[in-house]
């Protein structure tokens, strides 16, 4: 995770001279998102201006912790962008949208080697701000949403959470 932080930090510093605003059709974002259940590299791209898809590949953190862990989330959303509104100091972009991953959760416990896997689903709603006279091409996120996901043997977990982002766009 800490070459990834640095890998973004290195593209923002390096400002680069092409980049697009967060809602401008053909743009591609990459970055960091996170809520309270999933974390990780964030890819994005504007199909359209109203049209988004975003993959997120890193961690899952379930609320519990055993010896050897460890879990992986590979989640895919698609966002519809509803029109963009702006203020004297910034321009956002609310959004709602749907996802579906798979996501696994590896531990030991009682000597024993234990691997769950399952399909998480979820839906939600957030705003997406850019600043004005900041970073150009620099978005962050903020999002509400109701993710599910169940595994084997061992029950629902999930629920409502929160989460947030940061994208430079290209």
């Amino acid at each position: 995770m800490k070459k990834i932080i640095c890998v973004f930090a290195l593209i923002i510093s390096s400002h680069f001279t092409v980049n697009a605003q967060m809602s401008e059709a053909g743009s591609f974002g990459a970055g960091l998102a996170w809520t309270s259940l999933n974390y990780g590299a964030s890819l994005k791209y504007n199909f359209t201006e109203t049209h988004t898809g975003q993959l997120i590949v890193g961690s899952a953190n379930y609320g519990f912790s055993f010896s050897g862990q460890s879990s992986l989330s590979i989640t895919g959303r698609y966002a519809y962008n509803f029109t963009s509104g702006d203020l004297d100091f910034a321009e956002y972009q609310p959004y709602v949208y749907g996802q579906v991953g798979y996501w696994t959760y590896k531990y030991d416990f009682f000597g024993g080697s234990f691997n769950q896997n399952s399909i998480a689903i979820g839906a939600g709603g957030g705003i997406e701000w850019t600043f004005n006279d900041f970073i150009e091409g620099l978005a962050f996120s903020f999002e509400l949403g109701y993710t599910n996901i169940s595994f084997d043997g061992v029950g629902s977990i999930g629920g409502f959470n929160g989460g947030g982002g940061i994208h430079y766009y290209f």
